[in-house]
């Protein structure tokens, strides 16, 4: 409601500049915007106008001059003014409340990565433990693919548009109040002031598929806060538990049942709004839709998306600093994970018997061997290069191997990192110069 009225006395001003209204009159309207009440906007639409503009018109009109009122909404209609606000308020919305609510998550993430870089957690793919990562890697990651969206988002948001442009986008009611061929100077000058550009394919509504793409930039943005938080989700699990929240540890009782169960709920709770968000995308694609040039169909519809996609985006980023501040990482539970690699780094052997092109006389190449003597460690609960060093073969290779590639093989796997630390500080320092 207040931004409706704003937009009116921006319309008086730039009229002003044309010489089409005093500079007492447009005192007069900035100084009702101070008056204005909303409720009564609401009450006027509800009882008396059955319309929401001609309602701000109405408060407008209770605080200043009959010849100031006169002088508002000049040819415009009402969607030049509720289309513009609501581009105008969702850039803001973006910018002033969900962009720093995500950065601090994006920040929280980088500064976390840097004091995790060495720790050393299992790699899991198919739910299957594999070779090593870094952790710190896995939340600068995160981060970056975060700050990415969060830039997609800056672009997308910042493309939303206005009009000023009249009932079916012509102009020609706009030239009939401020001036024949005026027009789309003065739409131009109105939208600056807000920080919009115009809409030029508009007709009475400003076109949807700017809403669209911010709708998909804030659900990939969502999607990729809904995958860190269900990994966090799973980490947190009994069987796991790499990580924690001390805050939900020291108070337990999160289960109903179960007074001593600490449960993810922060994490399951934004795991659990991503296919909520992405509801709103149905909204958003039929608002693209119109009868010629306006119908009632994507009025109705603008009044909940994008904007309940951005409230249940920013609340889940809110669960996600909370939590962020309070995780604690359990780095010796990582490390009685990773045991079981360490004793049969059955992915790195493999690597580097590709990498010596060896052949074994009867099992063939290094999978095919790997995948023989993995079977046997297992089943004799020995470690797999001490079963690979009774085939004089492989003995044989592994004596001339480097010495690195021999520590591996024996379970050292913090040198089977590979480029993985110098990709994690380029992730954060991306992350970083987004946010």
């Amino acid at each position: 409601w207040k931004e409706c009225a704003r937009i009116q006395s921006v319309l008086l001003e730039v009229r002003a500049s044309y010489g089409q209204a005093k500079p007492e009159q447009v005192k007069e309207v900035t100084d009702a915007l101070d008056k204005i009440d909303p409720l009564n906007m609401s009450l006027l639409e509800e009882k008396v106008t059955k319309h929401d503009q001609l309602a701000v018109l109405e408060e407008i009109g209770r605080h200043v001059s009959p010849e100031t009122k006169a002088l508002l909404h000049p040819g415009t209609t009402s969607y030049d003014i509720l289309d513009t606000a609501r581009a105008h308020l969702i850039k803001r919305a973006w910018r002033e409340v969900m962009r720093p609510e995500v950065t601090n998550a994006v920040k929280s993430l980088c500064d976390l990565a840097e004091n995790t870089i060495d720790v050393l957690q299992v790699g899991r793919t198919h739910l299957q433990d594999t070779s090593p990562v870094l952790f710190g890697g896995v939340l600068a990651s995160y981060a970056a693919r975060l700050a990415d969206r969060v830039s997609r988002c800056d672009l997308y948001f910042n493309d939303l548009r206005g009009k000023i442009s009249g009932i079916v986008g012509t102009g020609a009611s706009i030239d009939m109040v401020v001036g024949d061929g005026k027009s789309l100077e003065f739409e131009k000058m109105v939208l600056e002031k807000l920080g919009l550009t115009p809409d030029y394919t508009a007709t009475q509504v400003t076109q949807k598929e700017r809403f669209a793409d911010v709708g998909n930039g804030i659900v990939s943005l969502m999607s990729v806060l809904g995958d860190f938080a269900n990994d966090m989700r799973m980490l947190y699990s009994s069987s796991i538990q790499e990580v924690s929240d001390r805050e939900s540890a020291a108070r337990l009782g999160g289960s109903s049942a179960d007074a001593g169960k600490n449960n993810p709920i922060n994490w399951e709770n934004i795991s659990g709004k991503v296919a909520v968000v992405e509801g709103g995308m149905r909204v958003l694609y039929e608002m693209i839709h119109s009868d010629f040039q306006r119908d009632l169909r994507g009025s109705v519809q603008a009044r909940y998306q994008p904007g309940m996609m951005m409230a249940e985006t920013y609340e889940s980023f809110t669960r996600a600093n909370k939590g962020l501040k309070t995780l604690s990482v359990n780095e010796d539970r990582m490390g009685i994970n990773l045991k079981s690699v360490r004793e049969n780094p059955t992915e790195a052997m493999v690597a580097i018997l590709r990498g010596e092109g060896w052949v074994h006389s009867k099992l063939g190449v290094g999978h095919d061997f790997v995948k023989a003597m993995a079977k046997e460690a297992k089943s004799s609960s020995r470690k797999l290069v001490y079963v690979c060093q009774e085939d004089k073969e492989f003995l044989e290779l592994y004596q001339k191997l480097p010495v690195i590639k021999q520590c591996i093989l024996q379970g050292e796997l913090e040198r089977y990192v590979g480029s993985s630390k110098e990709r994690a500080n380029a992730n954060i320092a991306y992350a970083r110069s987004v946010a």
